[in-house]
């Protein structure tokens, strides 16, 4: 860019250094000479980096998202975006005890209902020969499982039965 068109557009259309985010990516607002809307823009740390933003699945603090859509007003100060970076730490600090938690509770269950080798043994039927794994067998359901299939409501026989008049329609009250 020329010098010229550089000290053209910082007479007239000047833009204001708004802030900052931890990463150092810098944030400018221009002011619109017709008093409308400004338009916010973010400048990357580096050019590369703007590849990583737009096309990876790096973002920006959402706090500055808000800001840049005119979501926010007012743009996020470093003590917000702080606080907001050691929450999300937390979060996923207490997210990885749950799942440890959640592992050792699977992994104890798991023990506690696995069959043992003895028990499956035992639990063959004579007729069946011992070297015939179980996977092999065909298993039917008890008669206690077996429940009768479901009929499917049908809407359309039940319009045909009834009247083509319309009916009034009242909304019952909620039980609370």
């Amino acid at each position: 860019m020329s010098i010229v068109r550089r000290v053209w557009q910082r007479i007239f259309k000047p833009s204001y250094f708004v802030g900052k985010d931890i990463e150092g990516n810098k944030y400018f607002e221009h002011p619109n000479v017709n008093n409308g809307r400004s338009k916010r823009t973010v400048e990357y740390r580096k050019n590369e980096d703007m590849w990583a933003y737009v096309a990876s699945g790096k973002r920006l603090p959402v706090q500055w998202s808000a800001w840049l859509t005119h979501t926010r007003p007012d743009p996020p100060s470093i003590e917000e975006l702080q606080a907001d970076l050691a929450r999300q730490q937390r979060v996923k600090l207490n997210a990885a005890i749950l799942e440890a938690r959640d592992e050792a509770e699977r992994a104890n269950g798991d023990r506690l209902h696995a069959p043992s080798h003895d028990a499956e043994i035992n639990t063959q039927s004579p007729s069946v020969p011992r070297n015939v794994s179980r996977s092999d067998q065909k298993l039917e359901p008890p008669e206690s499982d077996q429940r009768p299939k479901a009929q499917t409501r049908d809407p359309w026989a039940e319009a045909l039965k009834g009247s083509d008049e319309p009916r009034s329609w009242t909304p019952m009250a909620r039980k609370r």
